[in-house]
């Protein structure tokens, strides 16, 4: 984005299993969205610090789950719309 500034932030969106499901295959409905309370430098690093929060999930849940990396500007100038 022209030259401007950006920081990343990370969503998590995990899937649930119906409630009685044991070794539940699917199909995963949308259930949970997770945005991480910290600001990546790059898209790289927002990557990495997904792969290993998923990692540390995954040794209690195997609910599916996908992430995001999005890119906003850092700062905003004067008279910005809201």
């Amino acid at each position: 984005m022209s030259g401007e500034k950006m920081v990343w932030i990370l969503v998590l969106a995990i899937y649930h299993a119906p409630p009685d499901a044991v070794d539940w295959d699917g199909p995963w409905k949308f259930g949970t969205p997770h945005i991480v309370e910290k600001q990546f430098q790059s898209e790289a690093k927002g990557r990495n610090s997904a792969i290993e929060l998923i990692g540390k999930l995954d040794q209690g849940m195997l609910a599916p789950i996908r992430y995001r990396c999005l890119e906003v500007p850092a700062n905003l100038p004067r008279g910005a719309p809201r």
